[in-house]
C-alpha cells in the first residue's frame, strides 16, 4: 500500500493501541447486556452515544474513487458450460468518498448493493471499472497484495453467525487476522488488545472465553465489528450490519458505529434498506435499481428532496412513527415485476415501472446528471424539468 504519510489528513486517525486511557483488566465488573449499563463504562452509554452530533466528519480527503464498475456473472449452459448470456448485478456506477464520510446505499433487493461493496473489498474482481483507494489502483490486485490491501480495508457482514467460526473461541476470532498477519505476536499483548477491543463495542472482556453460539445476535454483530477493528483499518464496508436485528438493537447498533467513527476517523460505506437507518448513518445516499445509481446527493436533500420517481415510491413506503401522518400522505404504488438482470430494458432500467415512462425512456439510457448542487439523477424527465 502507498505510505499514508504522503496524505496531509492520514495521521488525523488515532490508533486504537493509542487510546489515552488505560485498557481495563479482565477482572472489572461489566455487565451482559448488549449495551453494558454502569458506572464502570461510562463511554459506552446509550446515553452517551445518543449525543453524539449526526454530522459527520467531512474534512478528510478522497479515500476511495470508484469509476465506471461493472460486475457482470456468466450464465452457462449444458454439459460443456456454454455462456449464453450474463446477470448485471452492477452495471457501470461511480462514486468518491472522502475520508471520515459515511456513503449509503439502498435499494430493494436483488439491486446490486452488496456486489458493490463486495467488488470495493475486492472479495469478486469486476468485470469493469476501477477502483482507487488511497491514490492506489486496486482494481486486480491479487496473492500478498490484496492481503495487505484488507489490512486497511475490512468488511461486517449481515449474519454475524455465519461469519463466525462456531469452533473458535472469540478472542481466537478477534485475532485471526492480527495472527496472520503477525501484528501482535505476545501473548500478552494479544490478550490486552482483545480486551480493549471487547470494551470499545461494549462488551464484557470476559466473553472472550466463549463461543458465538452463547450470545444473541447483537451480541455477535458486536464481535464481528470488534474483528473488523482489530486491524485498525482507515475503512470498513457494513453490508446490511443491522438488517437481521431487532429495531432497539439496530439503533445501538447504529449509535455505536457512529461513536466509532467519530472516535477512530472511521470511513463507511453502509449497505441497506432501512431508509431511516441509512439517512441518520450517512453522509451521502446512493440509490440503486437493478444495477445502476438512479439518485446520488446528500443524506438531507436526498430525504427532503428526492427527484427520480424510484427514489420517491421508496420514500413513501417508508413508515414513520406518527401514525395520523403516515394515514393522510399518498403512497406510491409501483406496478409490474423487476427486469431480469440477464436482460435488462434497452433504455431507464426503472421504465417498466415508472409511472412517468414515455418513449424516450425505453430507447435511451438516461445518464446520471448534477441537476443542481451537486444532486445527481439519471431521469430524462428529471433534468429536462
Amino acid at each position: 500500500m502507498s505510505d499514508r504519510r504522503d496524505n496531509p489528513n492520514a495521521d488525523e486517525r488515532p490508533d486504537i493501541d493509542k487510546k489515552p486511557t488505560p485498557a481495563p483488566s479482565r477482572d472489572t465488573p461489566f455487565t451482559t447486556a448488549d449495551m453494558p449499563i454502569g458506572g464502570r463504562l461510562v463511554g459506552f452509554l446509550d446515553d452517551d452515544i445518543a449525543k453524539q452530533p449526526t454530522v459527520l466528519r467531512t474534512d478528510g480527503y478522497d479515500i476511495l474513487v470508484v469509476k465506471d464498475l461493472k460486475m457482470h456473472f456468466p450464465v452457462t449452459k449444458g454439459l460443456f458450460k456454454r455462456v449464453v448470456g450474463h446477470v448485471k448485478a452492477v452495471d457501470g456506477v461511480s462514486f468518491t468518498i472522502r475520508q471520515g464520510e459515511t456513503l449509503g446505499i439502498v435499494g430493494e433487493s436483488g439491486s446490486g448493493k452488496s456486489t458493490v461493496g463486495n467488488c470495493v473489498m475486492r472479495n469478486l474482481t469486476p468485470t469493469a471499472g476501477q477502483i482507487l483507494f488511497d491514490n492506489r489502483d486496486v482494481t486486480n490486485i491479487k496473492g500478498k497484495e490484496l492481503g495487505t490491501f484488507h489490512k486497511y480495508l475490512t468488511m461486517v457482514t449481515q449474519d454475524p453467525f455465519a461469519s463466525l467460526d462456531p469452533r473458535m473461541r472469540i478472542e481466537d476470532s478477534i485475532l485471526e487476522g492480527v495472527r496472520i498477519n503477525r501484528l501482535v505476536t505476545d501473548p500478552h499483548e494479544q490478550a490486552d488488545l482483545v480486551t480493549r477491543l471487547l470494551v470499545l463495542v461494549g462488551l464484557n472482556p470476559k466473553f472472550a472465553e466463549r463461543y458465538p453460539h452463547e450470545f444473541s445476535g447483537g451480541q455477535r454483530q458486536r464481535i464481528s465489528i470488534a474483528r473488523a477493528l482489530a486491524l485498525n483499518p482507515a475503512f470498513i464496508v457494513c453490508d446490511e450490519i443491522v438488517s437481521a436485528l431487532d429495531v432497539s438493537i439496530q439503533a445501538q447498533i447504529v449509535g455505536l458505529m457512529m461513536r466509532l467513527q467519530q472516535q477512530l476517523g472511521l470511513t463507511y460505506i453502509f449497505i441497506g434498506h432501512d431508509l431511516s437507518v441509512v439517512r441518520h448513518i450517512s453522509n451521502n445516499v446512493a440509490v440503486m435499481y437493478l444495477g445502476k445509481f438512479m439518485e446520488l446527493t446528500s443524506s438531507d436533500e436526498l430525504y427532503e428532496k428526492p427527484l427520480h420517481p424510484y427514489t420517491q415510491a421508496l420514500i413513501s413506503a417508508a413508515p414513520i412513527p406518527k401514525p395520523r401522518v403516515d394515514r393522510q400522505r399518498q403512497r406510491i404504488l409501483l406496478e409490474g415485476e423487476v427486469p431480469s438482470p440477464i436482460n435488462p430494458p434497452a433504455g431507464c432500467n426503472f421504465c417498466t415501472r415508472c409511472r412517468y415512462a414515455d418513449e424516450r425512456c425505453r430507447t435511451e439510457e438516461p445518464a446520471l446528471r448534477d441537476v443542481g448542487g451537486g444532486h445527481m439523477v439519471a431521469c430524462h424527465r428529471v433534468a429536462e424539468g
